[in-house]
């Protein structure tokens, strides 16, 4: 099974292999609470910032981001490489947004889940 959460949610014994995709490392957080740190499924810098300044609205941001990690070998290699994992162990994703919408980490569940999908869509699922 392959979930979504915050960082900041406590982890939980169902969680398994706990995956940070963020850029930047969360204010606070302890390295124990994941297991690995997978920066290149995170927004590149300039894409967070766009979006955070609101020149990209939320539906681009994940078209870029999306482009992002098409164009990006090692992130291809971590989705296949968590898609295998994910046959048998589970996998929670995890981000610092706490609401869990809007969050990248839906696509980043989607993608990982079927790695060849052509299309990944924004719709409104939460944590």
């Amino acid at each position: 099974m392959i979930r979504t959460k915050s960082i900041y949610a406590e982890p939980d014994s169902d969680d398994g292999l706990r995956v940070l995709v963020t850029r930047f490392h969360p204010r606070g957080v302890k390295k124990e609470r994941y297991d690995v740190w997978c920066r290149d499924l995170a927004p590149s810098r300039d894409l967070l910032k766009r979006y955070k300044e609101g020149t990209v609205r939320w539906n681009e941001f994940l078209g870029m981001l999306r482009s992002e990690l098409r164009g990006n070998g090692d992130s291809k290699r971590l989705i296949r490489d968590l898609n295998a994992k994910s046959r048998t162990q589970n996998i929670t994703i995890l981000c610092y947004e706490k609401s869990g919408m809007p969050c990248h980490r839906h696509m980043i569940k989607r993608m990982v889940e079927n790695p060849r999908m052509r299309s990944y869509t924004w719709d409104g699922d939460s944590d």
